[in-house]
């Protein structure tokens, strides 16, 4: 009895964990018909207002990883340029695209992400869980070098980070390459675990594989409504009253499995895309079903809460290698084409996401003035 109470009280403490997260990212892959790979995700984030820049990072410019305390541990130049996004103008980055097309979104993990232990002597092999980002989007092309790099790495986490930006940072990371190969990167229990990312769809707790078992509860979910006559029994009609009835038990809440099970849906049932311009449209649709009102999800209490809300979006053309953003406060779409970017500059270069924090709205009334 006390072994049972024991592990409803650790289930109660765990739920309790993810439950009061006001992180809740999406991402997800979908492709064009001859392959072509569309990348996208919502930054969901309720603890403070992150205030991102878009960053250009150039070619050759050297990192040294802080491992907390004063240590420091790996340092690398980097071999590709990027654009990343970062938090409270801190080189802390949550989602980027560098010059080959590979991307990388950073989402919150918490309850289960445990990362390596630091180890001394082999400060020279050690980043943290935070520079893992710049140092995959600096240094990597494809996800298979990823693969062959990461376990001779250790990834440990820097306590001095958090203290910094005022919150825990338990990440894990979805990286696609311009082959269109992705994978969800995870360390759990201290150890390193890679999945080839087949589905395409990320969200936050549990764990990528614990997310495939759940899709197993939906597989009877189809885009197709039962047509007339189809639910006849005795000469009573239980035909569904319209379309959609096919997908009747698909969750509507925003916790991270059911968004996991929605964008699973939104990308398998998209039509054929022509081209990458219908993909990137196609992505802004599908993530428009992650955002929803400010105030809507409350972490606290009545008297002392923080606001869970989508503080910006991306999108990463992989092919053409232009990446897309917009915010809680501009919801026009903006890009930059990293194919036009200087990335041997040689100075790391920041800009705000919004010129202007208001929405940019296209005043037609004169079009009617004959």
């Amino acid at each position: 009895m006390k072994k049972t109470l024991a592990k409803l009280l650790s289930i109660a403490v765990l739920v309790s964990v993810l439950t009061s997260s006001v992180e809740a990212c999406t991402s997800f892959i979908i492709k064009t018909k001859d392959g072509s790979p569309v990348y996208g995700r919502t930054l969901k984030w309720g603890a403070f207002d992150t205030k991102s820049d878009l960053v250009l990072v150039p070619r050759k410019i050297t990192f040294t990883s802080e491992l907390g305390g004063g240590k420091q541990g790996m340092t690398w130049k980097n071999k590709y340029g990027y654009v990343a996004i970062n938090a409270l103008k801190l080189p802390d980055y949550l989602d980027g695209m560098n010059e080959t097309g590979l991307t990388i979104g950073a989402l919150y993990l918490p309850g289960f992400a445990k990362y390596q232990p630091f180890k001394a002597g082999e400060e020279s092999s050690t980043v943290n869980n935070i520079d893992l980002i710049v140092y995959i989007l600096g240094q990597f092309k494809t996800v298979e070098e990823i693969k062959a790099a990461l376990p001779k790495l250790r990834v440990v986490y820097n306590e001095d980070i958090d203290k910094a930006s005022g919150a825990p940072m338990p990440l894990h990371y979805v990286v696609t390459d311009s082959a269109g190969n992705s994978i969800v990167i995870e360390y759990v229990d201290s150890k390193l675990s890679i999945y080839d990312n087949k589905i395409g769809v990320m969200t936050n707790s549990p764990t990528y594989d614990w997310h495939l078992l759940n899709l197993r509860n939906y597989t009877q979910l189809t885009s197709f409504a039962p047509g007339p006559g189809d639910r006849e029994i005795d000469g009573v009609n239980f035909t569904p009253f319209g379309g959609g009835a096919g997908m009747t038990g698909l969750p509507g809440d925003y916790s991270s499995p059911s968004r996991f099970i929605r964008a699973f849906f939104y990308t398998q049932t998209s039509l054929p895309l022509e081209d990458v311009d219908a993909a990137v449209s196609q992505a802004s649709r599908i993530l428009d079903n992650f955002d929803y009102p400010k105030g809507f999800e409350r972490t606290g209490t009545p008297d002392k809460y923080s606001l869970g809300y989508k503080q910006w979006s991306t999108i990463g053309d992989i092919k053409n290698k232009r990446y897309y953003w917009w915010t809680q406060w501009n919801r026009q779409m903006q890009m930059v084409d990293l194919s036009k970017l200087n990335f041997d500059g040689g100075k790391i270069i920041a800009i705000p996401l919004d010129k202007v924090r208001a929405e940019n709205i296209d005043d037609r009334t004169r079009d009617f003035s004959q």
